[in-house]
């Protein structure tokens, strides 16, 4: 007995898969990074605790927010780390113009450029004097929290090499 082809369902939504959207983006340039105060705030704190781990940069932002600083952020505490969406494309922003750079070792640091461009715009008033304010305090818990990355760096890569795994799980090959 020969098999009946299967008819196909129709799907109200497979004709819309296939439209082409335009979605709409703003260009990133330099003199509309420099007319964002907040991206100049993160440029400028970037600059004052130097290089920096990206997950120790944005815990140190959260905290300096925290302290009253008009940063303007939405913070959202996921697994005990505050991770904020626009701080990650305000430092797309800064990356993209050459404000800053990450180095071999993931750090964030300040570029000539970034600096020239915090020298003709300066950060807000408001983020400066708290941070002045603080400044101790927010150098000595960017020291904790970059000591923190790295032995966590250092960790994963003891795991990634056979030895790590061994002592990890208890094997004695």
């Amino acid at each position: 007995m020969p098999k009946k082809p299967r008819e196909a369902k129709a799907d109200p939504e497979a004709g819309k898969s296939k439209e082409l959207k335009i979605i709409t983006v703003q260009v990133v340039t330099r003199d509309k990074v420099m007319s964002n105060d907040r991206q100049m705030a993160l440029l400028y704190i970037i600059d004052k605790f130097g290089p920096l781990y990206e997950k120790t940069l944005q815990q140190l932002v959260y905290d300096i927010q925290q302290l009253g600083a008009p940063l303007g952020y939405n913070f959202k505490i996921v697994a005990g780390v505050p991770y904020s969406p626009e701080f990650k494309n305000d430092l797309v922003a800064l990356s993209y113009v050459g404000f800053i750079e990450f180095s071999p070792d993931k750090r964030v640091s300040v570029t000539s450029d970034g600096k020239d461009a915090l020298e003709k715009k300066g950060a807000p008033r408001g983020v400066v004097e708290v941070i002045e304010r603080n400044l101790n305090e927010l150098r000595n818990k960017a020291s904790l929290y970059d000591s923190k990355v790295l032995i966590n760096i250092k960790k994963l890569k003891a795991l990634k090499g056979g030895e790590g795994r061994r002592r990890l799980f208890g094997l004695k090959i």
